[in-house]
């Protein structure tokens, strides 16, 4: 039995073995770029088998590219940036040489930001949950006069719970303007469902949470908790308020009894 080693198209053989045996496969005369080894056992009966390993070269300097890669459809001027680095025993380290500078990728701006934005919102729901929000959440002060009415009081006492509990739940993600985070954190100022006169998905949302939302076709990876587990009916409704009244956004207000009723 034997083994006839090819190289790419050659007709004959750089080699002949008797198996098992080892050869040395030597690449610093091949050009760089995509070969292949055909091996053909031929037994002593004239039965023969073949096999084919595809391998590629790289013995000469390593190009890197930026500014176009492969199938890129393109217009106008574009910066491309080229470079080359190579070495060879003996050579000294240097750094520079095998650094090619590159701007970092818009993925990863999104992604660091996703991530910075979720921890805060992560940790502002654990202190809450920590110190018990009622706790934070300060009395309103008791100001009023003879000719101010009850009902009066009491939405200025609404509002005031409201922005409190928006600060201390919402604000880090949605930010204090409610324009929220481009990319990371939808914008509740003009946002459609807080505008809706149904205000039953805004509840919902604010209740159970959300994710994988998208909005005037912009979809939001970065998920939204739920807050039903620890805001209380009241809380819930002076956010949902707070949210559906400021910013320039006007639409009909909600009462405790709406959230009680729209608890899983």
């Amino acid at each position: 039995m034997r083994i006839d080693v090819y190289l790419d198209g050659d007709r004959d053989p750089f080699k002949t073995l008797t198996p098992p045996e080892k050869f040395e496969l030597d690449t610093t005369f091949m050009s760089d770029g995509p070969h292949q080894l055909r091996l053909i056992v031929i037994e002593d009966d004239g039965v023969a088998s073949e096999r084919t390993v595809r391998f590629t070269v790289q013995n000469g300097p390593s190009i890197a590219v930026h500014g176009i890669v492969d199938g890129d459809t393109i217009h106008g001027k574009i910066s491309v940036l080229a470079n080359a680095y190579s070495s060879k025993i003996g050579d000294e380290f240097e750094p520079l040489r095998i650094e090619t500078p590159t701007p970092i990728p818009t993925w990863a701006w999104v992604l660091f930001l996703s991530v910075l934005a979720w921890g805060a919102g992560y940790v502002s729901l654990e202190l809450n949950a920590r110190r018990g929000l009622p706790a934070i959440v300060a009395a309103p002060a008791k100001t009023k006069t003879a000719d101010v009415g009850t009902a009066e009081v009491s939405k200025a006492e609404g509002r005031e719970l409201g922005a409190q509990v928006y600060g201390n739940n919402c604000a880090s993600c949605h930010q204090v303007t409610g324009s929220g985070l481009a990319g990371v954190f939808p914008p509740l100022k003009g946002n459609q469902t807080i505008l809706a006169e149904d205000p039953t998905d805004h509840i919902k949302t604010v209740l159970n949470g959300l994710s994988n939302k998208v909005i005037d076709g912009v979809s939001y990876a970065a998920p939204m908790a739920p807050f039903g587990s620890i805001l209380s009916d009241e809380e819930v409704a002076a956010v949902v308020n707070h949210e559906r009244t400021n910013w320039g956004n006007v639409s009909s207000t909600i009462t405790a009894s709406d959230i009680q009723a729209l608890r899983n």
